[in-house]
């Protein structure tokens, strides 16, 4: 009983011992599996990390193969470049000889005709001179006839006159009645030819001085015999062109103007005297348009010269200036006159202030004697870019400076409705038509007006105009904002060349000049006192 209990327990334990031997079995077998799993995921992982480090030396290398094939690419373009500028230098260079040799062959072509066009002159003139003397006998021989035949012709037609003279002469002296009546016709005929003379003289110079136009003068309202004689012949079919001229100026400025024109136009019916007026500011400003605006609508008789005419005339110019004040001097319903560019004579230099020639000087004093007091018969209005050049005695002369500004910027929106209003929107004078884009409204004009500072109203009026002549000049009758924003661009571009603007700078120059020569006096004032 014993025995078979301990049978069991050794079965027991020897099925425990199976049992444990074949758990170790199968975790050592899970073990190997799982070693061998390892074995084959770190395989795997080594595989890829291989795979992966080929992919990079694969991609460097292909970069590199790249970077190298750019690089020689790039040397290969500029192989190419560098062929390409030694191709075009030998190409020019080869023009250049060709052209050089071309105009050789030119210059010796010329030569060789000039040569022959001499040659052929020479031959010529030798036959000519060889057929003369040839002929030199037949022509002395026909010469010496006909002077012979003339020298006859004329001592018998003297003959026959000197014995008619003498025999009329003594025929006279035998009658004293005929005698004394033929000696009082002749003195009585002299007299009649002097007096006539004279007096034609003396009526010339009285028409020239109430009917005749001074040559300093450019244009003139006053009757003249050369006026009256074209309406006659013309009669209606002639009409004085309206004159409808538009300025642009400052409020204040235009308030002034319009008291001093009023005060001006009424002095001749009030019985004062006239008052001498100097405008002045950079060119293209208006000065001369409202000068002659004033002038042909006054109601007064007008006449508009310019000062760079006094200088070619040189030494006469004092006499046509006294002309011209005893002319203004003559007009009854008093006269206006416009005097444009008055510094070209009217400067100073009289005392050593700068340069001036003595014709000149003589202008200058013969001005200041005719407007050295007050007169009822004329008004002077003069015009100049630069006050500070003009002689002090001139401005001493003047009651009223007035200076004209370049636009603000309501000034030009102002002028760029017009001037657009007068050359764009307006049909020309044969009926032409432009038709403007939609684009280019009211705010492009006033963009126009913005993008226009430091223009003057004489550019302004050239902008407007070159867009008409755009327009005409594209063959179209279109304005559009492309072709309105060249022109713009165009006139901005070249605005430093324009002619305006290099005056300006040149009148700016000009006045700090004689400003800067006028400190020194002016400082040197005080303590000389």
């Amino acid at each position: 009983m014993q025995e078979a209990t301990k049978q069991k327990e050794l079965q027991k334990q020897m099925e425990e011992l199976a049992t444990a031997r074949a758990q170790a079995v199968k975790e050592r077998t899970h073990m190997e599996a799982e070693e061998k799993r390892k074995t084959v995921d770190h395989q795997h992982d080594r595989e890829r990390e291989t795979a992966r480090y080929k992919a990079q030396l694969e991609a460097e290398a292909y970069s590199k193969k790249l970077q190298d094939q750019k690089k020689q690419n790039e040397e290969w373009l500029q192989q190419q470049h560098q062929q390409f500028l030694r191709q075009e230098e030998l190409r020019k260079k080869n023009e250049l000889e060709l052209e050089e040799a071309r105009r050789r062959r030119q210059a010796e072509q010329a030569r060789l005709d000039r040569e022959t066009e001499l040659q052929k002159i020479r031959e010529e003139a030798a036959a000519r001179v060889k057929q003369e003397r040839e002929n030199a006998d037949v022509h002395l021989r026909s010469l010496r006839a006909r002077f012979a035949e003339e020298r006859k012709t004329k001592m018998e037609q003297l003959q026959i006159i000197f014995g008619s003279i003498g025999g009329a002469f003594n025929s006279l002296i035998e009658d004293k009645t005929r005698l004394a009546t033929v000696v009082g016709g002749i003195t009585a005929a002299a007299l009649g030819i002097y007096g006539a003379r004279v007096g034609t003289q003396i009526a010339g110079r009285y028409i020239e001085s109430r009917l005749g136009k001074p040559p300093l003068v450019r244009e003139t309202s006053r009757w003249s015999f050369n006026r009256a004689w074209r309406s006659y012949l013309l009669g209606w079919l002639w009409r004085r062109p309206s004159f409808q001229e538009k300025i642009v100026l400052p409020a204040e400025l235009s308030e002034r103007l319009e008291w001093t024109s009023n005060s001006l136009v009424n002095a001749k019916r009030n019985g004062t005297p006239f008052r001498h007026l100097l405008l002045y500011g950079p060119p293209g400003t208006g000065k001369t348009l409202f000068a002659r605006t004033i002038s042909r609508n006054s109601g007064l008789d007008y006449a508009i010269m310019t000062g760079g005419d006094i200088g070619p005339l040189g030494k006469d110019a004092v006499n046509e200036i006294n002309k011209l004040f005893r002319w203004a001097n003559s007009s009854r319903k008093g006269l206006i006159l416009f005097i444009d560019e008055a510094d070209a004579f009217l400067r100073r230099g009289r005392m050593g202030e700068g340069t001036m020639s003595e014709e000149l000087r003589n202008c200058l004093s013969a001005f200041l004697h005719h407007t050295g007091t007050e007169t009822t018969n004329f008004c002077v209005v003069l015009a100049t870019n630069v006050r500070e050049v003009m002689d002090r005695a001139v401005l001493d002369r003047v009651d009223e400076q007035f200076e004209f500004p370049l636009p603000d910027l309501e000034g030009r929106r102002k002028m760029v409705k017009m001037f657009v209003d007068e050359y764009i929107y307006t049909p020309t004078k044969r009926g032409r038509k432009i038709v403007v884009d939609a684009a280019l409204d009211d705010e492009y004009w006033d963009m126009v007006a913005k993008r226009t500072e430091g223009f003057s109203g004489r550019q302004i009026a050239k902008l407007a105009i070159g867009m008409q002549a755009a327009v005409f000049g594209s063959g179209t009758n279109t304005l559009t904002k492309g072709l309105a924003d060249t022109v713009l661009n165009w006139k901005l571009a070249h605005f430093d060349e324009d002619v305006d603007t290099l005056e300006r700078r040149k009148a700016q120059h000009v006045k700090e000049t004689v400003v800067g020569e006028d400190t020194p006096h002016a400082h040197a004032q005080p303590a000389a006192a």
